[in-house]
Formats: C-alpha cells, structure tokens, sequence
C-alpha cells in the first residue's frame, strides 16, 4: 500500500513516534528521508537527498535492518507502520521538498533510464504538490511502456488524466490536458 494510504491505530502511532522523538537530530532526518525513499533504501539514495545517513542509530533503536551486504548495503524499515509514523509524522512542506529532490535525484542519477523510471518520478512529483510536472511525467511513463507493458501505460495515462480533471476549470491547460491522455490509449 502507498505510505500515505496506511492508518496507524493511534496507540501505536504515539508508542513509535515516542521512539522516533527520542532519536538524535540526524538520525531522525535519516529517518524521515527513508521515509520518503521508500520501504526499502541505500545510503546512496539517502546521500542524494542531501542526508548524512545515520544508519547505525537507526538499526540500534530498531526502527530498520540491513537487508543486504553486498554487491552494495540496502536498508528496510522493520516494520511498515514505522515507515507510515516516520512519513506522517514529518511537515507537508518539508515531505514536499524531499519529494522534489529525490525525483530530481532519480532523473539525474542515470540518464539512460530515466524513461524507465518517469512513473516514480511522477509519483515523487505528485506527493509533492507539482501537478503539472507530475502530469508530463505520467505522460511519459505510458508513452515509454506502450510497448512494454500496456497495463502500466494505460495506468500512467490514467493517473494523468486524474491530475488533469482535478484542475481548476478556468485552469487554461485542462482541456488539452485532459484530451491526451485519453488519445493516447491504445489497444
């Protein structure tokens, strides 16, 4: 499920985020860029972000493991509510810029798969607030899956179209917005 999707029972909510209160500045940055990242992470992805990982404090108050050791070393939240706490826990704002940066991070990261990767960077976009980026992005994840995946395509055209009916109707892209997606549906 999407982190944000996720409802933490508030006796648990208060008895994790009592945890999280208790960590050291940087280790609770490290924790809520995690958050963001995903379920799964790497002190790479973390360094992109612009966070000093603090990883060992993190596995120490056993709020995530290492999952793997080689060819390169990738964390996990031991649990998926903490991921949901740490995410909900954090600013709108603040959430929104690591939202930013970690889509700019993956666009910058390999060039030569950002088609690839257009629908997270979408994602990343739309959790923060950039609809209009988020619309091209979309629209380019169905376009590089058309070929590959029509099911995902379809689902990135749809996601879309989503964004563009939300606009406001006085918007002056909408109707050009919420025609192609529907014109770039095939099969």
């Amino acid at each position: 499920a999407d982190v944000a999707e996720v409802r933490v029972p508030a006796t648990v909510q208060a008895v994790i985020a009592a945890r999280i209160d208790r960590l050291e500045p940087g280790a609770k940055q490290t924790l809520s860029a995690a958050a963001v990242i995903g379920s799964q992470f790497t002190p790479e992805v973390l360094i992109s972000l612009g966070v000093d990982p603090a990883l060992e404090a993190l596995i120490e108050a056993e709020l995530i493991d290492q999952v793997r050791f080689t060819p390169y070393a990738e964390y996990a939240f031991r649990h998926p509510l903490i991921r949901a706490v740490a995410y909900e826990s954090q600013l709108k704002a603040d959430r929104a810029k690591l939202h930013r940066s970690l889509a700019a991070a993956i666009e910058a990261g390999d060039p030569g798969s950002v088609e690839e990767n257009a629908s997270v960077i979408a994602e990343n976009l739309e959790a923060a607030g950039d609809v209009a980026l988020a619309y091209d992005w979309h629209m380019r994840a169905g376009t590089w899956s058309t070929h590959r995946d029509l099911a995902a395509a379809r689902l990135s055209w749809e996601r879309a179209r989503e964004i563009a009916d939300a606009l406001p109707p006085d918007d002056p892209g909408r109707t050009v917005m919420r025609i192609a997606p529907h014109s770039s549906v095939r099969g």
